[in-house]
């Protein structure tokens, strides 16, 4: 499994504990305020991984098109779309399926 495979996974299991939450009678309104700030935050880390997985999509196909190394700034720019995407996957450090080597250290 990818960091992105496991992200969307992840972000998938968030939004649906919040949104059982916000159907929950029980919950009070500060626990319902908490849970539609995780569904924004879900929804943000959707479009940021949308944006870094794009950045790092484009590297790859710019790297298969010069072949020469006439863009030195790949390297560089799959590096840090990977170290952006294994960040975001750090608050899942417990989760079964979190690999260690996304920690970068």
């Amino acid at each position: 499994m990818d960091v992105v495979e496991f992200l969307s996974q992840r972000i998938a299991e968030d939004e649906a504990a919040a949104r059982n939450l916000l159907n929950d009678r029980s919950v009070s309104e500060s626990g319902k305020w908490y849970e539609r700030r995780v569904l924004l935050e879900c929804e943000a880390k959707k479009r940021l991984i949308g944006i870094v997985e794009s950045a790092r999509q484009a590297a790859l196909a710019a790297m298969v098109r010069h072949p020469e190394g006439d863009t030195p700034w790949i390297p560089e720019a799959i590096e840090w779309t990977t170290l952006s995407l294994n960040a975001l996957a750090l608050p899942y450090v417990d989760h079964p399926d979190f690999e260690r080597r996304w920690l970068g250290t």
